[in-house]
């Protein structure tokens, strides 16, 4: 919530990288994480400059938290209980949140009222470790890159149906921009070399 603001200003407004710009909180089987997601034209801008001024937001939002008053730390985090706090606009939200916790078998129906508990305790101070914590030289990070080519969206004479296509994974050669990650080339091979982590369950 804090993040998504300076976010679309500096990624989209600013620096006119694309209009799908958002950054989004991960759950994936209990692990936890952040994203920044930018949709831009391939004919525009290229993916690795994109991926450089990622980098550059979070840097940037990073010294915007430190400078971030008291009061308005509060206020943000009030508005964020006060979302919490509402009821349900349908049944069907609540049936989505509480089916959610039965197919995860975590059985938390009342996690909003632990994630307010939680939220009322934080401090400025927290918040601005736990992302230093993240953003470190120990930080892990992953960046991927789909681009598309051939015939642009919207182009005329294209008649052929997109259920008789057949798409090819290629994989792009790195540039300047990334000269300092470490380029995965085999997506099988690499994640085999992974450790697995066990089912994660958010019980408190």
């Amino acid at each position: 919530m804090h993040m998504e603001e300076p976010c679309f200003n500096f990624l989209r407004t600013k620096q006119t990288l694309g209009y799908h710009v958002y950054p989004t909180c991960r759950n994936t089987s209990g692990i936890l994480g952040f994203s920044v997601t930018v949709t831009t034209q391939a004919t525009k801008n290229n993916s690795e400059l994109v991926d450089k001024k990622i980098e550059e937001f979070l840097l940037y939002f990073e010294g915007r938290m430190r400078l971030l008053t008291e009061k308005a730390f509060r206020t943000q985090v009030s508005a964020l209980i006060h979302i919490k706090e509402c009821e349900d606009s349908c049944l069907g939200e609540e049936v989505d949140r509480n089916w959610n916790e039965i197919m995860t078998q975590q059985y938390l129906f009342d996690r909003l009222a632990h994630e307010v508990e939680a939220l009322q305790s934080l401090t400025k101070s927290d918040l601005v470790d736990w992302f230093q914590a993240h953003r470190g030289k120990e930080r892990k990070a992953l960046s991927i890159h789909v681009v598309g080519f051939g015939e642009q969206e919207g182009d005329s004479g294209v008649q052929q149906s997109v259920l008789s296509e057949i798409y090819q994974l290629t994989f792009l050669p790195p540039s300047s921009y990334m000269k300092n990650t470490s380029y995965i080339r085999d997506i099988r091979n690499f994640t085999l070399m992974l450790n697995l982590l066990p089912y994660h369950k958010i019980l408190k």
